[in-house]
C-alpha cells in the first residue's frame, strides 16, 4: 500500500520530497541549459500515438514537452503532492490528451500494461523504496514498453548510471542508451517483464 504525502519527509535534503512551495524554483528558465526538457523528451523516442506516464511530474517543467511530442496520444502526471499537479495542469493549458493523478510512485492507480513509455526525471531519489517503484513501472508499462530517467548532479539525490542500471537490470528491464553526461544524463531502458497471463504455469 502506498504513503500519503503526510507520511514522507519534505525538504531540500537528500531524500526528502522536494515540497511544493518550492514549485516555482524548478520552472526557473536557466535550468533548461542544465537539463533541457527538449532532449529529455527526445530521448524517450516518443512516436505521435504514444501513451506516456510522468512519474513525479512535479509542477511540469517537462510536460508541455512530452505533450508536444505525442498529440495524437494521452499523457498521464503522477505526482505524491496535490499542489504539483495543479501547477503542472496550468502549463498543460487547455490540451485534452492530459490526465492528471496523485499517487504514491510505489502504488501507482493504473492498470497493468497500459503505456508505451514512462518518465522520471530527478525523482527516482526520492522514492524511499526504489526497487518497488520499479516494479511498479515494468507493471505499468506494456512488454516492450520503455522507461526513460533523467539524472544530474544537481540535484541532491543523484544517481549514477551503473547504480540506476543495476537497479533496472533487477527488474528485467534492458539498458537501451544514455543522451548527456555521466553527471548529467537521460538512460532509457526497455521492458522485458510479461504480462501476468504470459508467465508460463511453472512460473518461467
Amino acid at each position: 500500500m502506498g504513503v500519503t504525502p503526510q507520511d514522507r519527509d519534505f525538504g531540500l535534503g537528500r531524500g526528502k520530497v522536494f515540497p511544493a512551495d518550492k514549485a516555482k524554483s524548478l520552472l526557473n528558465p536557466v535550468r533548461r541549459l542544465v537539463q533541457s526538457p527538449g532532449r529529455t523528451v527526445a530521448a524517450m523516442g516518443l512516436t505521435a500515438g504514444a501513451r506516456v506516464l510522468e512519474v513525479g511530474s512535479g509542477p511540469g517543467f517537462f510536460s508541455p514537452s512530452i505533450a508536444a511530442a505525442m498529440p495524437n496520444g494521452q499523457l498521464v502526471l503522477v505526482d505524491l503532492q496535490a499542489e504539483m499537479l495543479v501547477f503542472a495542469r496550468a502549463r498543460l493549458g487547455q490540451a485534452e490528451n492530459v490526465a492528471l493523478a496523485q499517487a504514491d510512485a510505489c502504488a501507482l492507480p493504473i492498470h497493468t500494461g497500459q503505456f508505451d513509455a514512462v518518465l522520471l526525471a530527478t525523482v527516482l531519489g526520492e522514492v524511499p523504496d526504489r526497487d518497488a517503484c520499479i516494479e511498479e513501472i515494468g507493471r505499468v508499462l506494456r512488454p516492450g514498453g520503455t522507461v526513460t530517467i533523467a539524472e544530474t548532479r544537481r540535484d541532491s539525490d543523484f544517481i549514477s548510471l551503473r547504480s540506476l542500471r543495476d537497479l533496472l537490470l533487477r527488474h528485467q528491464f534492458s539498458f537501451i542508451g544514455r543522451r548527456g553526461m555521466a553527471w548529467q544524463y537521460a538512460a532509457s531502458f526497455r521492458s522485458g517483464k510479461p504480462r501476468p497471463n504470459q508467465i508460463s504455469p511453472s512460473g518461467r
